[in-house]
């Protein structure tokens, strides 16, 4: 016998993707999504073969650098799951419906922007990082990056509980200073490179990540006249936490947080030049610098607006709210 009494309505219960629900009313959020849609791209359009046929004019150590590059991106690319998740939630928390369908783009240009770096490191190095190294460099570069990816690992699972403490549109809110810079960073090297297919590539990008700034921003206006003291509190550390983890491939990753070998960061940096004498332009120290600034003033004033303070970000020279004691878990995998 059915306990059910069906002559009402059925008791939904909460957390669940039922029963589908939409609204049509947040102007603003529709409009970015109908941009998401216009401005995709696909990247089998890029001329891989172009890359492969420019990569075959390299030398050894010029084609690993490139690889190695790409790698380390790839750990801030791998952001498919990332969003993939974030969508689950936002049809379980019945977020707005035009949210919900920005997420799902943001979602789609992750995978795509994943999908480059393999395809970058595919047509210029095809077995990295699983080759046979000659020498000492090409040994600690290979161990770079799986090093690096395991400090992505780490912070899967603090990504996966972050949902048990922060809301949603908190936790977007948070991505802010990663979107800012890392449209800076592409458009630089969009701009600087003189590999023709990179160069469309990044410049595509750029714009992909122009768009979830834009995302975020919108997110933030939204949500931060209703934030609590704590929740603004909580995006500042957020918004460090953010600097700590992307700064890695943007800038040079803090000491007391990364785990990585004694001789990272020397090893980057020559691997880095060698791939700038490959006119594969990545940004200079001083340009990585510039472009966080720039982020700073940019996600800077749109906070202030709202009583919301920005970090001290002390490596670049920027004073502001002093946060303590990051923790594996308030970092949040995100680019």
């Amino acid at each position: 016998m059915s306990s059910f009494d069906f002559s009402n309505e059925p008791p939904f219960p909460e957390n669940n993707v039922y029963p589908p629900k939409w609204d049509f009313d947040n102007e603003r959020a529709w409009k970015l999504y109908r941009r998401a849609k216009a401005e995709q791209w696909d990247e089998d359009k890029i001329d891989w073969d172009k890359v492969r046929e420019i990569a075959s004019g390299l030398d050894r150590k010029e084609r690993l650098a490139i690889a190695y590059w790409w790698a380390l991106l790839s750990n801030f690319d791998n952001a498919t799951p990332v969003f993939a998740y974030a969508l689950v939630k936002s049809f379980e928390n019945h977020l707005p419906t035009a949210v919900r369908s920005l997420v799902s783009t943001i979602t789609w240009d992750e995978n795509r922007h994943n999908l480059v770096c393999g395809y970058a490191i595919n047509s210029v190095f095809p077995e990295f990082p699983n080759f046979k190294p000659q020498d000492e460099l090409e040994a600690k570069a290979r161990l770079n990056v799986l090093w690096t990816w395991y400090n992505g690992s780490r912070y899967w699972k603090a990504y996966l509980d972050s949902y048990k403490k922060y809301t949603i549109d908190v936790l977007f809110t948070s991505f802010m200073m990663g979107e800012a810079a890392a449209t800076t960073v592409f458009t630089t090297m969009g701009k600087d490179t003189r590999i023709q297919p990179f160069k469309e590539a990044f410049k595509n990008t750029a714009v992909d990540e122009t768009r979830h700034y834009a995302f975020t921003h919108l997110i933030m206006t939204d949500k931060a006249p209703k934030m609590t003291d704590e929740e603004k509190k909580l995006v500042t550390k957020q918004i460090r936490a953010g600097f700590v983890f992307l700064s890695l491939i943007t800038y040079r990753p803090p000491k007391d947080f990364w785990k990585l070998p004694p001789w990272f960061n020397e090893v980057n940096e020559r691997m880095e030049n060698i791939a700038r004498g490959a006119g594969f332009e990545i940004p200079t120290i001083e340009e990585k610098e510039r472009a966080w600034k720039e982020a700073v003033v940019r996600v800077g004033a749109s906070l202030a607006h709202y009583g919301i303070k920005m970090p001290a970000i002390p490596e670049i020279g920027i004073s502001g709210e002093e946060v303590f004691d990051i923790k594996e878990e308030d970092v949040i995998p995100i680019f």
